[in-house]
Parts: C-alpha cells; sequence; structure tokens
C-alpha cells in the first residue's frame, strides 16, 4: 500500500475507507465536499494544528495537501460553518468503519485469551460560560461527557469500539446502558457505574463485570470463601447480596472481593466471575488504569481537549474525528508491522508530514545506529597499573599452565 513519492499525510488518510462518505445531496453547490471536509479536520488531528486559522494557513502553505484536499484557497469562517452544518451520523458512520477496520488487525490478548476485556469510564470536556450553556451542568460548569468503551489487546493496548457523547449532567451509569450490551464480554468499571437495578439486569442476561464498590454499599453474606494461603493482601472472599432496601436490593447474588493493595489502599471488587482465582479478578481490574491512560494520551497527543467550535454538532464531530485519529494511527501501526508505539507513529507523522511515505519508512523502521558490547568486565590489574604502597605486599596471581 506504500507509495514512495507521496506525501506522508496524504499516504496515511488514504487507509481511511473515505470513498463511502461521498454525499451529493451534502455538497450541492459547495466547494468543499464533505470528505474533503473530513480529510481537512482528520489532517488537523493528526498534525495538531490548534485552531481553525492555524489549518487555514497549513493549507494554504501547501500545493499537496490543497491537491489533495481539491482546493486552492479555505479561511476559518467556511471551516467553522462547514463542521457546524456537518450531520453527526457522518462522522459517526466514520468511526464505526475505522473501529471494524482496527477489529480485524487487533491482535487477541496473549493471557487469558478466553476473556475479552471491556472497560468501561468517561471523561469530560470544559465548554465556555456563555456560548457552551446548552451543556449546562451547574453555575461555574458547562462541560460535555464522552462514554466510552475500551477494549483490551493487551497490557500496553486497547482502542475504543464505541463511544456515547452527551452533556455533563449525564450519570456514568446511565452512559453504560448503551455500552454494557455484550455477553461476551467482561465488563471492568469503576464506582461510578454501582447501580444496583442495572447490576441484576446485567447479571440476569449473563453480561459479567467487575465493579469496584464504595465502603458504605451494604454487602449481605452469604457464604465465606477461603482466602489463598499466603496472601496477606485479601481480607474477604464471599458470596453476597448488595443492597438493604427491599426495593433496590439485588436477588442475585454476586461475589465480593476486599483487598489492600501496594500503597495500602482498601478495594472492595463485586463480580460475577466465580470461576477465576482471587489474583486473576485483582489484576483483570488493575487493567481499568488503561482508560485512565488513554483519556490522558488523547488530551496530550491529538486535539481532543480543546474545541474548533463550541456548537453541539461541531462538538460532537470533533470527539468523533479524535478518536477516528487515533484509530488511523493504531492502523498505520498495524499494518506496517512495526513494534513502535502508538506516540512514537503519531510522533513521526508529524515530523514527516509532508515528507516523502519512503522516507517516512526509512525512519520507522531505522535500526540502532550503533551497538554496544555492554560494560565488559575488567580482569587483574596489570602489575604497571598498581601502585606499591610501602609495607604492603600485593598479590599477583600466578599464570596458569598450558
Amino acid at each position: 500500500m506504500s507509495v514512495p513519492d507521496k506525501q506522508v499525510v496524504r499516504q496515511c488518510l488514504s487507509y481511511l475507507p473515505l470513498e463511502n462518505f461521498l454525499a451529493p445531496f451534502l455538497d450541492y453547490r459547495k466547494q468543499l465536499k464533505t470528505v474533503n471536509l473530513l480529510k481537512i479536520f482528520l489532517s488537523a488531528q493528526l498534525l495538531k494544528w490548534d485552531s481553525l486559522y492555524t489549518i487555514e494557513r497549513g493549507i494554504r502553505s501547501d500545493p499537496e495537501l490543497q491537491k489533495e484536499f481539491q482546493i486552492h484557497s479555505i479561511n476559518k469562517s467556511q471551516l467553522s460553518r462547514r463542521m457546524n452544518a456537518l450531520p453527526v451520523e457522518v462522522t459517526q458512520a466514520l468511526f464505526a468503519a475505522v473501529v471494524h477496520a482496527v477489529q480485524k488487525t487487533a491482535h487477541p490478548r496473549k493471557k487469558q485469551d478466553k476473556l475479552t476485556l471491556g472497560i468501561v469510564d468517561s471523561t469530560s470536556l470544559r465548554m465556555p460560560p456563555m456560548i457552551g450553556d446548552w451543556a449546562y451542568v451547574t453555575e461555574k460548569q458547562n462541560s460535555v461527557k464522552v462514554h466510552t468503551r475500551l477494549m483490551v489487546i493487551d497490557e500496553h493496548t486497547a482502542y475504543p469500539d464505541q463511544i456515547v457523547p452527551s452533556t455533563g449532567n449525564v450519570s456514568d451509569y446511565i452512559g453504560s446502558d448503551s455500552l454494557v450490551v455484550d455477553p461476551g464480554v467482561l465488563y471492568v468499571m469503576d464506582r461510578g457505574y454501582v447501580c444496583y437495578k442495572r447490576m441484576q439486569k446485567w447479571a440476569t442476561h449473563n453480561i459479567d463485570f467487575v465493579v469496584r464498590l464504595a465502603n458504605h454499599h451494604f454487602a449481605e453474606i452469604l457464604e465465606e470463601r477461603p482466602i489463598p494461603e499466603g496472601n496477606d493482601e485479601v481480607v474477604r472472599d464471599a458470596m453476597v447480596l448488595l443492597g438493604n432496601q427491599p426495593k433496590t436490593k439485588m436477588s442475585a447474588p454476586l461475589r465480593l472481593i476486599e483487598f489492600y493493595d501496594e500503597q495500602n489502599r482498601f478495594y472492595r471488587l463485586a463480580t460475577t466471575k466465580c470461576d477465576l482465582s482471587v489474583e486473576e479478578v485483582m489484576d483483570i481490574y488493575r487493567n481499568r488504569w488503561l482508560i485512565e491512560l488513554f483519556f490522558k494520551w488523547l488530551k496530550q497527543h491529538l486535539k481532543f481537549a480543546k474545541l474548533y467550535s463550541h456548537q453541539p454538532d461541531a462538538v460532537w464531530n470533533h470527539i468523533y474525528l479524535a478518536l477516528i485519529a487515533y484509530g488511523l494511527s493504531y492502523l498505520v501501526k498495524q499494518e506496517l508491522g512495526t513494534k513502535q508505539t502508538i506516540w512514537h507513529v503519531l510522533e513521526l507523522i508529524r515530523l514527516y508530514a509532508t515528507k516523502s511515505w519512503s522516507s517516512f519508512l526509512r525512519e520507522l523502521h531505522r535500526g540502532p545506529s550503533k551497538f554496544s558490547l555492554g560494560r565488559r568486565k575488567k580482569g587483574p590489574p596489570e602489575p604497571w597499573q598498581v601502585k606499591e604502597t610501602p609495607g604492603v605486599q600485593i598479590h599477583q596471581p600466578k599464570k596458569r599452565k598450558r
């Protein structure tokens, strides 16, 4: 798929199935077509252009990009209007297509292959006081939320396969209604997703989960399970019924594991998995930290937290385009068969953005320039290297006979 004389940004965009997003009904009498609008904002994500004015100057400075986007000139007002008017269904469908492509290239987990881990959590994006009042949360805060399901590939890699954007006043457990749905996935969630009604529904429909409980959540002990010998971290392993109110108390029993971590912090986990050991359940919950790292990655390395526009549809499109850019970086990494991290691949895309694809490949697959033999062990010092001290006899090793 590599084209040596093609620009790196243009080659990266060719990994996307954009030919399926031709929209004549949206592009009637418009110079900037929908496909090219998507290419522009995806390029802005990849190159981290921080404003609409930067996008305008970036396109104006590069004839190759003008050729790719099929425009000769563009201005920030036109970009803003088109992004505000772009139906969210377009970016949503492109995100689904990228997820499908990622799923075909993703390798299964090496450990616990029979388990497919899905981590569910949300992150918030702040909105300005006046023009963001449609996302009102409190008098001092306007924000939107991105409810996310992250599928775990290995202990270092994961990808989002489904998101639910909402205003910031939508609770986490309401957002989970569209994310915790597949019986073949083991879901890992934090304390914000504890809802006895929903947990009862999940357990009834054979949806497995590991959820952290707060200390105030009441649990009626049904059966104590044996704690592994020599494990001082685990306090309890038991079958319980959660809740103490008749209307909210669960009828489906869950497994409760209580333990302390290395920093002496107390954890309570409720899970449907009774066939796993205590250590396995604890390790599964530790994977939840991957989604925190994922949100941090998006906000640091892509144009995710700083929005180009604050109109509702533009905000939702911005979120989907940022996630598409992440998926595109992952696809490039997988298709090229490199062991480099996604960030390293994205960093090279930015450094070689306007250079040839062949030069990008050479740098990506470049081996080490120097080979070190490591620190060599020193043998006994030579007689001329030793300074004699009066009154001290130096022992010289005898030569071995051949």
